[in-house]
């Protein structure tokens, strides 16, 4: 029985990780949110765009809360994950080019930091629906929301498809 040795079993674990945050950002903007603002009133129909950014409001901590609780840990092991493949590639451990593990693991840095600097602000708008006198902003929040979660898809598919690319060509 061979067993995978850790550099690859972690590498391998990363790359996995930077695919189910594709995936969650996937579902975010092209399916949760398009269902979240279907058929939205516009904002000179009065009351019925107020209830409907009213319970948008109440929406959205929820899905605000859920996706941090589940992005920010994953990015952080996928940053670690891809940090610890370019040191064992740099250390002899694993064939290949340890740039390529560093590069991905910035790729998860710039989404981290892209996640705090661009969408939290958005998320704290969206978030005091529920109480805000101006609803008026309430469908241009959440498409500016998918229009900024879209790195959210490019960053880690980069990071995973370098590694993934350099794992098969390389042979790890």
């Amino acid at each position: 029985m061979t067993i995978i040795p850790l550099p690859q079993s972690i590498t391998a674990a990363t790359v996995t990780a930077s695919f189910i945050l594709v995936g969650n950002a996937i579902t975010q903007s092209w399916m949760t949110i398009p269902t979240l603002i279907a058929s939205f009133p516009s904002p000179s129909a009065g009351p019925a765009h107020a209830d409907r950014a009213s319970l948008l409001g109440a929406q959205w901590p929820l899905m605000h809360k859920v996706g941090n609780n589940f992005f920010r840990p994953i990015s952080m092991l996928a940053i670690f994950g891809y940090a610890f493949g370019a040191w064992s590639t740099y250390q002899g451990a694993m064939k290949g080019d340890w740039r390529l593990f560093a590069l991905s693991a910035l790729c998860h840095v710039v989404n981290v930091v892209h996640s705090a600097v661009n969408l939290q602000p958005i998320n704290a708008r969206l978030d005091a629906l529920g109480e805000a006198k101006d609803k008026g902003y309430a469908v241009e929040q959440a498409r500016r929301w998918v229009e900024c979660n879209k790195w959210r898809v490019v960053f880690p598919g980069v990071a995973g498809s370098l590694a993934i690319w350099q794992a098969f060509l390389v042979g790890m």
